[in-house]
This record gives C-alpha cells, sequence and structure tokens, in this order.
C-alpha cells in the first residue's frame, strides 16, 4: 500500500512539475521588459536605412505591462508610452501585441504597431507603420523581474 501511495505521489509531482516547465512566459499575462538590438527606418526615396533608437525617438528598452494595456520606455522619466489595444496570444508560438498612435494632432503622422514575440525564445520583431515610412526594429524580451 504505502508503495502505491508513494508512486501516486512522486507521479502527481513529476506532472506538476512538467506543466510548470512548459509554463510560458509570454502568455499575455505576465509583464515583460524588452530591448531593441537592430532598428531600420524605411522610407520611399531613401529605401530602409539602419538607426539608432535616438535619432528617430524610439524606445530602445520598453516594459510591456498586460494588465493595465500599455507599453512604457523603461529607466527614463520621459512619459513615452503607447497603449495596447490588441493581444493574441499562440499564433504559430507567437504573442502578438498591437497598437496605433496618432502623433501630433496637426500633423499627418499617425501609425500602426505590431510587436511579435517567439515563444519560447522571447526573440522580438516589431514594426510600425505610419504615411510614407515603416520602422523594423529586432530584438528581444523576458520576464520583468
Amino acid at each position: 500500500m504505502y508503495a502505491k501511495t508513494a508512486n501516486l505521489i512522486a507521479t502527481a509531482l513529476i506532472a506538476a512539475f512538467a506543466a510548470t516547465a512548459e509554463a510560458s512566459f509570454f502568455d499575455g499575462k505576465q509583464p515583460l521588459i524588452c530591448s531593441v538590438y537592430q532598428l531600420y527606418e524605411c522610407d520611399h526615396p531613401n529605401a530602409c536605412v539602419s538607426v539608432t533608437p535616438g535619432e528617430i525617438n524610439a524606445m530602445s528598452h520598453f516594459d510591456i505591462d498586460f494588465r493595465k494595456k500599455v507599453i512604457i520606455r523603461t529607466g527614463e522619466a520621459s512619459g513615452q508610452k503607447s497603449s495596447i489595444k490588441d493581444v493574441l496570444v499562440g499564433l504559430d508560438g507567437k504573442l502578438i501585441i498591437q497598437g496605433v498612435e496618432d502623433g501630433d494632432e496637426d500633423e499627418r503622422d499617425g501609425a500602426g504597431w505590431t510587436i511579435s514575440i517567439m515563444d519560447p525564445e522571447g526573440t522580438m520583431v516589431m514594426a510600425i507603420a505610419g504615411d510614407g515610412f515603416g520602422v523594423i526594429g529586432l530584438g528581444g524580451c523576458v520576464p520583468k523581474p
């Protein structure tokens, strides 16, 4: 009897460990911190050129807060943030996050953006599309401590 109980407990512990090991950090619930390591700005006359985040006022590091539905520049008091409009979990092993920004009210500078985070690696591709321009970023995300 004792051996059967011990086997049942061991099986339950192994199953619980396996379920925990398979749990994803990229579930659209847990906060993330992301970094951009390559950034390209593209427009019709100039094609695509490598840029730094500072050159185009972009975020090089940002937090994703799914509870508040916002992306916020990390570590700076700039107040730069963007609202999350949609989150799709599990599309071919990706977490997809989307939003839009209007920019300045009197300028035609609105843009839509998408961030794709690959699960389980955490590699990230982001795209921003506006009026005659696009920005592509490559980077990675990890769970926020």
